[in-house]
């Protein structure tokens, strides 16, 4: 029997500035949880962990849907 170590890496996305700017204009379209982080490129769980960690994905999030609504 062989046993095979895996070596574990944790993920933590980083709220780049490309990142941000798909949140941003994915909540300007009116976007909502899942839609709005598969929009963004992340997984439902990464955008969660991301808006965890970094509280600039929330004000991108904010900003977007406010200009979504003023432009509307």
């Amino acid at each position: 029997m062989t046993f095979y170590s895996l070596p574990f890496t944790p993920e933590r996305p980083e709220a780049t500035e490309a990142r941000l700017e798909k949140i941003y204009e994915a909540a300007k379209f009116g976007l909502k949880g899942d839609s709005l982080a598969l929009a963004s490129g992340l997984t439902p769980a990464q955008y969660r962990r991301l808006a965890e960690f970094d509280p600039l994905v929330e004000m991108a999030e904010q900003k977007g849907r406010a200009e979504g609504e003023y432009v509307a």
